[in-house]
């Protein structure tokens, strides 16, 4: 064979190497590329789900807590209805007769009795539509501090 044909045939040779070379090096940057964002897109999804899960436990918190204020205003009027079906109890029995006379020994007028008796009930759902009352139970002025009473 002659010279300029060996040589030919080595370019060729080279070439065809360096083809199979940048070939694969191209199919290898590739793939780095596609998990590259194939991990970015990992985390935003990761990212998405987290959010969501804080909301939904800032949601569940706020319902656990509107629970609880729901199940302590529960106890709370319980409690109430069990003093009254007290009451009504020692009145029956004749154990709270001091509650309907006067001083005096006269009998007090029913709707003194039950002011005297409501007035705590009446406070309550007075304060839970925002208005204050004084102790006496009238209107307090707007801008005067709001006491609770009890």
């Amino acid at each position: 064979m002659s010279t300029g044909l060996l040589v030919v045939i080595i370019v060729v040779v080279v070439l065809v190497i360096a083809a199979l070379v940048m070939f694969s090096m191209r199919g290898r940057v590739e793939a780095r590329r596609r998990e590259r964002e194939l991990q970015r897109r990992r985390e935003a999804a990761a990212g998405e789900h987290r959010e969501a899960a804080q909301v939904r436990e800032q949601r569940a918190e706020r319902a656990e807590r509107q629970a609880r204020i729901a199940t302590a205003e529960a106890e709370r009027s319980r409690a109430e209805a069990n003093l009254h079906e007290e009451k009504a109890g020692a009145h029956e029995q004749g154990m709270a007769d001091d509650e309907l006379m006067n001083e005096d020994g006269s009998l007090r007028d029913r709707d003194e009795v039950v002011g005297s008796e409501g007035n705590g009930v009446a406070r309550t759902e007075t304060e839970r539509n925002g208005v204050a009352r004084t102790e006496n139970g009238e209107r307090a002025p707007e801008d005067a501090p709001r006491q609770r009473t009890t």
